[in-house]
């Protein structure tokens, strides 16, 4: 019989409506509100849960604190469990299914992060499927899946790729890539056998005790995200570096081209303001304020002049995998140069092998 450890860590899924309708997390609920469906649903597929809330916030208020925990939680228990399955809050979920990708490398086992649109216990809730759907994975053959996955509605999704598109409809989620989930849920589980080798291969060598986990927790979020608009000054970069920012996330339009151009252009533009983050070595990583674009700086003349400035292309990496990466690569203390070269290197499968 394989263990599996649920770990709670509260978000819609297990919150409660006051007299106006308003969903807050509270005391009284956590992992044990399930029990006894969960034990239905572990009987079946001849699997052990065990319950454990670490935590019981609103998914909008998780921090680096958080993670840490969670990160925590998973090494202390790996020798005891097969897998474990983190229920969390639709509004942050895919930050720390990225966070907890990046910290945790070489996990032999699956950790599987699910949460739902509508409270457990209410009329339409999805909480009870998604769950099952998640233990339905977590009971699939051993080591078939490892590292993390989001399991939502009915996709299983790569930690790094997780993105949500609707606050709205069940399957909230979708892959952030053009090649689709690593399986989808109906009847039963059918994967992408190539997308689910892959997505594996950034384990490898996979842990089998917790002393041969590679464990890389520490992020520096001192990082700025900001979108550019017609008639934003240099000015900005300046103030935010001031500040205390030491990274910035940086939503162009296009193919990654923001407002730049060469220094004998005789219209106001940025050029000040990246020539002035390559000479403090403050990393700006450009993305695309396109839905589905790729930013990869070298089809328009803005974007190559940013490249040749020290800006880093985010190619088609998620918001959420840009941000988390950055803040992990600063919080291992690399030089601005080695974050540059590192940023474009896929560690967790993060960007597309055919785009960078």
């Amino acid at each position: 019989m394989k263990k599996l450890l649920l770990i709670s860590t509260g978000g819609t899924i297990s919150q409660e409506k006051d007299a106006r309708g308003i969903a807050h997390p509270v005391t009284s609920k956590g992992a044990e509100v399930f029990s006894t469906r969960l034990a239905e649903i572990a009987h079946s597929f001849n699997i052990e849960i065990v319950p454990k809330g670490i935590l019981n916030k609103d998914s909008s208020n998780i921090i680096p604190a958080d993670w840490d925990l969670m990160i925590t939680t998973i090494v202390d228990e790996y020798e005891d469990y097969d897998a474990f399955l983190i229920t969390h809050g639709t509004n942050t979920l895919g930050y720390t299914c990225a966070a907890l990708s990046f910290a945790l490398g070489k996990l032999g086992k699956p950790v599987i992060v699910t949460g739902s649109q509508v409270s457990y216990g209410y009329p339409g809730s999805d909480a009870m499927m998604n769950l099952e759907n998640a233990i339905r994975v977590a009971a699939s053959e051993r080591g078939l899946l490892v590292g993390v996955v989001a399991v939502f509605g009915s996709h299983i999704i790569t930690g790094v790729r997780v993105k949500k598109t609707t606050e709205f409809e069940y399957d909230a989620f979708t892959t952030f890539s053009s090649k689709g989930s690593l399986g989808r849920i109906g009847r039963k589980l059918r994967w992408d056998k190539p997308l689910l080798e892959r997505h594996n291969q950034f384990m490898e060598p996979t842990a089998r005790s917790k002393a041969e986990l590679d464990v890389r927790p520490t992020f520096d979020t001192d990082i700025v995200s900001l979108t550019e608009f017609p008639g934003l000054k240099s000015q900005v970069f300046r103030s935010l570096v001031e500040g205390g920012a030491k990274g910035i996330i940086y939503r162009a339009a296009g193919a990654g081209d923001p407002n730049i151009a060469t220094a004998e252009a005789n219209f106001e533009n940025l050029r000040d303001g990246f020539e002035y983050l390559r000479d403090k070595e403050v990393p700006i990583v450009i993305t695309t304020q396109a839905a589905e674009g790729v930013a990869s700086m070298d089809v328009n003349d803005p974007g190559k002049i940013a490249f040749d400035l020290g800006a880093i292309p985010a190619w088609d990496m998620s918001l959420e995998a840009m941000t988390i990466k950055l803040a992990w690569l600063l919080g291992r203390r690399f030089p601005y140069r080695e974050i540059k070269t590192l940023m474009l290197e896929s560690h967790r499968g993060e960007i597309d092998p055919a785009r960078s």
